[in-house]
C-alpha cells in the first residue's frame, strides 16, 4: 500500500512539474515578443484543465488576451479580448492574493495593458455619448490603477486622478449618486484641485445637503472655498441647495421637509416650505392642473407659515402668504357663486328651493375663505401701520391688502344687522379711506 501511495505522489509531482515545463516555454516566447508562438503553444496546452490549477495558467491567459485587446491589428476582438483578460486576471488574483508573480518582467505590464485598453475604451464611449458603458469600464480602470500603484508598476501614487474623476463624472451622469461619492471623496480628500476639479467638491456638497448631513456638507463646502475662493458656489446655505438643487417640486419640497425635520425653529427653512408649496398651488404654470394631493399640500404649507409666523412674530412674509392663499381661494369659489346667483335671478319667481339652497351653499363657502383671507390681511395691515416709513413695494402691499378689507366688510355688511352692520360699515369706511389715501 505504501508503494502505491508514493507511486500516484511520484506521478501528480511530475505532473506538475510538466506543466511548469510547459509555463516556461510558454514565457520563453513572451519574453523573446514572439507572440504568435506563445499563442500557440497556450490554445495546445490550455485545452487541459490541469493548465489551470495554478495561478500562472490564468495569468498567462490573461497576458495573451491583454496583449491582444490593445494590439491595433485586432481592433474587431479587442472588447471581447479586454473582457476575457480582465476576468482570467481576476482568476489569477483569486488563486494568489499576493500577486507574487506580478513581479516577473514578462507579466508585470498586464495589468497595465487591460488598464489601457479599459481606458482607451472608456474615453470613446464617452466621446460617443454611451455613458454608461463609459462608467462600466472606469470602474475597472480604477481598480486597476490602484493595483498598478500598489504594485509600483508604471503609476505614481497617491491615487489615479484622471481615472477617479472619470468614474466619479459617469456615476453622477448615470445618476448612480452613492457610488459617485466614493469616488469624489478619494479625490477632496487629497485636496486634489485644478480647472476640472472644482465639480467634485460641487457634487460632494450637493450630495451631502440632500442626505441632510450637516457635517460632511460643511466638510467640503468649506473645502470647496478654501480651494477655490473665487467661487461663488461655496457661499451658498445648506437652505439654498434645498430649493435651488431640486429637480422637481417633489424633491424641493421632500429636501425641505429634511431641513424642517431637522431644524424645526430654523424661520427661514419653514417659510421656504411655505412659500414652495403656496407657489404650486396658488401661482401654477399655464395648462397646469393643481395637484391631486392639494389638500395635504395645504396642510404641509399653512404648518409651516404659521410655524414661521410664531418663530418670528414681526415677519411680515408668512401672514401675508396665508391671506393671498385664502384671497386666491375665494377669488375661484366667487365665479361659482356668481353663476348660481345669476341661474336663481334668471328663473325670478320660479327659482326651487334647490336653486336657492345652491346659491346659499355656494355663498357661505366663498364667505368662508374671505374670511380666513381678511383675518391674515387685518394682522398684515396691523403690522405694516406700525412701520414709520413705508417702501415702494410695503405701501403696494398695504394699498392691497386695505382693498380686500374693505371689499369684505362691504360684502358682509349686506347681510348683517344691529350691531354687526354699524361694525362691518365702519370697518370698510377705515379700510376704504386707508385705500384711497395709498395711491
Amino acid at each position: 500500500m505504501m508503494k502505491k501511495i508514493t507511486l500516484f505522489a511520484s506521478i501528480v509531482l511530475l505532473g506538475t512539474a510538466a506543466h511548469a515545463q510547459k509555463y516556461e516555454a510558454i514565457k520563453t516566447s513572451l519574453a523573446i515578443g514572439k507572440i504568435a508562438d506563445a499563442q500557440k503553444a497556450f490554445d495546445k496546452e490550455s485545452t487541459n484543465e490541469k493548465f489551470y490549477t495554478k495561478p500562472e495558467g490564468y495569468l498567462i491567459q490573461s497576458t495573451l488576451l491583454a496583449n491582444n485587446a490593445v494590439d491595433t491589428s485586432k481592433v474587431a476582438e479587442a472588447e471581447k479580448n479586454r473582457d476575457e483578460g480582465f476576468a482570467a486576471f481576476n482568476k489569477f488574483k483569486e488563486q494568489d492574493p499576493t500577486m507574487k508573480l506580478l513581479e516577473d518582467p514578462v507579466y508585470k505590464n498586464t495589468p497595465f495593458q487591460l488598464y489601457a485598453a479599459y481606458f482607451n475604451s472608456g474615453v470613446a464611449d464617452i466621446n460617443a455619448k454611451n455613458y454608461e458603458a463609459a462608467y462600466a469600464k472606469f470602474k475597472n480602470v480604477v481598480d486597476l490603477s490602484d493595483l498598478l500603484i500598489e504594485k509600483k508598476i508604471n503609476l505614481p501614487g497617491p491615487i489615479d486622478t484622471n481615472a477617479n474623476y472619470y468614474a466619479g463624472v459617469l456615476a453622477e451622469t448615470n445618476k448612480h449618486v452613492d457610488e459617485a461619492v466614493k469616488y469624489n471623496t478619494r479625490l477632496a480628500d487629497l485636496k486634489i484641485t485644478g480647472q476640472n476639479y472644482e465639480q467634485v467638491y460641487q457634487s460632494l456638497v450637493r450630495y451631502y445637503a440632500g442626505k441632510n448631513d450637516d457635517a460632511n456638507f460643511e466638510k467640503y463646502r468649506k473645502l470647496g472655498k478654501e480651494l477655490y475662493p473665487q467661487s461663488e458656489f461655496f457661499n451658498y446655505n445648506k437652505l439654498d441647495f434645498a430649493i435651488g438643487g431640486s429637480n422637481s417640486f417633489e424633491e424641493k419640497v421632500a429636501n425641505l421637509e429634511k431641513i424642517v425635520a431637522a431644524s424645526p425653529e430654523d424661520y427661514k427653512a419653514n417659510l421656504a416650505l411655505g412659500e414652495a408649496i403656496f407657489e404650486k398651488l396658488n401661482r401654477p404654470k399655464e395648462g397646469e392642473a393643481q395637484p391631486a394631493n392639494a389638500a395635504e399640500l395645504e396642510t404641509k404649507m399653512l404648518n409651516a407659515l404659521k410655524k414661521a409666523g410664531s418663530i418670528n412674530p414681526n415677519e411680515l412674509q408668512p401672514t401675508l402668504l396665508m391671506g393671498d392663499h385664502f384671497m386666491s381661494k375665494a377669488s375661484l369659489l366667487e365665479e361659482g357663486m356668481r353663476n348660481a346667483e345669476k341661474e336663481m335671478d334668471n328663473k325670478g319667481a320660479k327659482a326651487t328651493a334647490a336653486d336657492k339652497q345652491k346659491y346659499a351653499d355656494a355663498k357661505k363657502a366663498y364667505v368662508a375663505e374671505y374670511a380666513l383671507a381678511a383675518e391674515n390681511f387685518e394682522k398684515a395691515a396691523d403690522m405694516l401701520g406700525k412701520v414709520g416709513q413705508l417702501d415702494n413695494v410695503q405701501k403696494r402691499q398695504y394699498r392691497v391688502i386695505s382693498g380686500n378689507l374693505a371689499q369684505y366688510y362691504f360684502f358682509v355688511g349686506q347681510d348683517a344687522t344691529g350691531a354687526n352692520k354699524t361694525k362691518y360699515s365702519a370697518l370698510e369706511k377705515k379700510y376704504d379711506t386707508l385705500y384711497k389715501s395709498l395711491k
